[in-house]
C-alpha cells in the first residue's frame, strides 16, 4: 500500500503536462538504464523527480522515428522506445498532427493523457502486487496501462 500511496500522492502534487512529464521520466530512466532491476524506492523517485526535475527538449525526430520493438529487444531499450513512443503521440495530438505511418511501440488507445490519471491507472493495470524490485519489463507495462488503462 506504500507504493499506492505514493503513486497518488505524485500524480496529485504536479501540474506538469503528461508530455513534459514522460520526457523529464525519460532522461531520469535513462541514468538507470543498465540496472536490470529498480528498487522501488529508485522506482519511485524517478517518477516524484520527473515532475519537478528539468525538462529536457523535445526532438521533432521522435515524431518519425521507427519505435517499433521486435523479439529481440528487452529490458531498457523496449522501456525506451515505450516512453518515446508516449511522448511523440502527446506532442502529435497537441499538435494536431495524424500519426499515419509513425511506427510505435504502443496501440493508439489513450485513456489518460494527464499525470495524476496515468500514474492511477498505471498502478491499478500493472503494479497492484507492489513489486520491490522492479523490473523494466514491469515499469513498460506500467506505462502502457497508464497510456491505455480506464
Amino acid at each position: 500500500m506504500i507504493m499506492h500511496r505514493e503513486l497518488l500522492a505524485i500524480g496529485e502534487s504536479t501540474d506538469r503536462p503528461l508530455e513534459e512529464y514522460l520526457r523529464t521520466l525519460w532522461l531520469l530512466g535513462s541514468t538507470s538504464r543498465d540496472l536490470p532491476e529498480l528498487p522501488a524506492a529508485l522506482f519511485l523517485g524517478l517518477l516524484r523527480d520527473a515532475g519537478t526535475a528539468p525538462v529536457p527538449p523535445f526532438d521533432e525526430a521522435w515524431r518519425t522515428a521507427d519505435f517499433g520493438v521486435t523479439e529481440s529487444m528487452a529490458g531498457f531499450d523496449v522501456w525506451e522506445r515505450v516512453i518515446l513512443s508516449q511522448v511523440a503521440d502527446l506532442r502529435d495530438f497537441a499538435d494536431g498532427v495524424p500519426r499515419d505511418g509513425a511506427v510505435r511501440a504502443c496501440g493508439f488507445r489513450w485513456h489518460n493523457r494527464a499525470v495524476e490519471p496515468f500514474l492511477a491507472c498505471g498502478l491499478a493495470g500493472a503494479l497492484a502486487d507492489e513489486p520491490d524490485p522492479l523490473s523494466w519489463p514491469e515499469f513498460t507495462e506500467f506505462l502502457v496501462c497508464g497510456q491505455e488503462h480506464e
